[in-house]
């Protein structure tokens, strides 16, 4: 821990006198952009070291980094900076779709499909009650809201309800693949959250029509329309592009990993314009080239290991980065209190959904702990209620995001544990112990799922 803790050091005091020969108003577009990029990279990678060391999830360490070093607390980087970040992040959002998508593999899931649906169903459904009932007074104490009528305000609550009860793919799939967890909890926490994703953006867009309805605005007539091409939209440019995987993977063979990270460049760099999302696009091209075409999922995994971890750390630092810490501690009671109620409702519903469950009893005591972790998803439909509603859009929003903030740090580390007491993360992942403090444990990288029988050499079959 020592180590990295001098190397961050040394970081920073490198990063602030160089920053110091840069002009003034160098921003985004220049020297700045790329400062921002290899700083908050090597920046990130040095915390997750400290944090493996305190047997914390890397991920905590990358965010808080991010948010540290970020425009609203160091200001190390810029928001242009961070802005410019942007396709980067995408561009890891998609390689997590992706690596999901490969990993699922129907035919295998079948027998747990109905265990999949009774726990997304009950934890859903567990986490929009307490969230709805929560919010009806949270709105009631509001300035912006407290004077509306009561079916307004019931209309605010349901939506947001159903945006905080969100869950994060990505987050659920890095704290996997750093700890190296393997067992039941394991294989049915992906396949759970990725569904019940696809899920909540489905069920968003309703209640955001009847919002729309409720409250109009110059959205109102596109939204629902916009939202189900968002969707089916990115599911037929998954199907396009995972057609272009497999062929290439079949006739060229030859760097693979140049291949897909260069696609992934032009799904995020096009995805804004065209209204789509990489996450739905990646995991269409996962699933299709896992279960459809002829290629196996597995080797794109393998291909594109190398590459995943910095790409991985760089976009969980810059989600940190993005953080509006000054809005958070505006609205802290009612972020915490929320997040609170989350928590209980997903707790409650899945516990009521593991008596029906024929599944591990190990998965119906930890199954909530990998629901609890909230990043892009949460987010975009966070501000997306910030942005759409007016004048009561910005005070709720704010609360939206300050949740999404509680769940985003706590989560990961919640969700670690749980996969530690049940006893799915081998011990030497586990970082060192009492009784060896002295030992240097360097911490897993964060690849793409690995699955198949290791060779001696390292490599996977």
């Amino acid at each position: 821990m020592i180590r990295p803790a001098l190397v961050l050091a040394f970081i920073v005091v490198l990063t602030v006198a160089a920053r110091s020969f840069l002009p003034s108003g160098v921003g985004a577009s220049t020297a700045g952009a790329a400062l921002g990029f290899g700083f908050i990279l090597i920046a990130a990678l040095q915390t997750g070291h400290i944090f493996h060391a305190l047997r914390l999830p890397h991920l905590t360490g990358f965010i808080l980094c991010g948010a540290i070093v970020g425009p609203e607390v160091l200001g190390f980087i810029d928001a242009e900076s961070v802005a410019a970040l942007g396709p980067l992040k995408r561009v890891a959002v998609g390689l997590i779709g992706l690596l999901a998508g490969c990993e699922l593999n129907l035919r295998a899931l079948k027998p747990k499909l109905r265990n999949i649906a009774i726990f997304a169903g009950s934890g859903m459904g567990g986490g929009v009650v307490v969230l709805f009932a929560t919010f009806v007074a949270v709105i009631s104490l509001l300035p912006a809201t407290r004077e509306l009528p009561l079916m307004e305000r019931v209309v605010i609550a349901l939506i947001c309800a159903n945006a905080l009860v969100a869950f994060s793919p990505p987050v659920v799939i890095g704290v996997i693949n750093e700890s190296r967890a393997r067992g039941p909890l394991t294989e049915i926490c992906v396949p759970l959250v990725v569904v019940a994703d696809l899920i909540i953006v489905i069920t968003f867009s309703l209640t955001t029509a009847v919002g729309h309805g409720v409250f109009p605005s110059e959205q109102s007539a596109s939204g629902l329309g916009a939202l189900l091409w968002h969707v089916f939209g990115s599911i037929a440019a998954g199907l396009v592009f995972g057609t272009a995987f497999a062929v290439y993977l079949t006739r060229v063979k030859e760097r693979v990993a140049l291949f897909i990270f260069g696609t992934l460049f032009v799904i995020a760099e096009v995805a804004p314009v065209a209204h789509v999302d990489p996450l739905l696009i990646g995991l269409t091209a996962g699933l299709f080239l896992e279960n459809i075409s002829p290629v196996s999922g597995h080797e794109v995994m393998h291909e594109t290991e190398p590459a995943a971890m910095p790409t991985f750390t760089l976009f969980f630092a810059v989600i940190g980065a993005e953080l509006h810490v000054h809005a958070f501690m505006s609205v802290v009671k009612f972020s915490v209190l929320a997040a609170i109620a989350r928590a209980i409702g997903v707790f409650v519903g899945t516990r009521i959904g593991a008596r029906r469950a024929d599944s591990d009893p190990v998965v119906g005591r930890f199954i909530a702990f990998s629901m609890l972790p909230q990043a892009g998803i949460a987010l975009a439909l966070a501000t997306s209620v910030k942005s759409s509603y007016k004048p009561w859009g910005e005070a709720v929003g704010t609360i939206l995001l300050g949740t999404v903030v509680v769940n985003e740090v706590l989560g990961p580390i919640l969700f670690r544990g749980a996969l530690s007491r049940a006893g799915e993360i081998p011990p030497e992942d586990e970082g060192p112990t009492s009784s060896d403090p002295g030992t240097r444990v360097e911490p897993t990288p964060i690849p793409g799922p690995i699955t198949g029988d290791v060779r001696p050499d390292g490599g996977v079959t």
